[in-house]
């Protein structure tokens, strides 16, 4: 998941400089473009990057799926230990031990 979540930016990136479309990182910053233009590569490089997208976003939604069958189903306290100050935090266990 973590190699999708530099792959689709990067995928779109390119597809977009190949398009000749401009990119600017929160309507601030003018990005490069990483390759020369090229719209029939281009053509290529689009349904990567949804696939990529969709393949990241399927991803997530098992993700999401597999913590709330830990909370709902096996009820072993995985997203209490997942808070901040959860459950088995060092702070807690420090606290606990005494």
């Amino acid at each position: 998941m973590y190699v999708l979540f530099f792959a689709v930016p990067l995928a779109g990136w390119t597809y977009s400089s190949m398009a000749g479309f401009p990119i600017v990182w929160f309507g601030v910053l003018p990005l490069p473009d990483l390759v020369a233009v090229d719209k029939e590569f281009a053509k290529v490089i689009k349904p990567v990057h949804a696939t990529l997208a969709y393949t990241l976003l399927a991803l997530v939604v098992v993700h999401i799926a597999a913590a709330l069958k830990h909370q709902w189903i096996d009820r072993d306290g995985l997203l209490e230990r997942m808070r901040f100050g959860g459950a088995g935090s060092p702070n807690e266990q420090e606290w606990t031990a005494s």
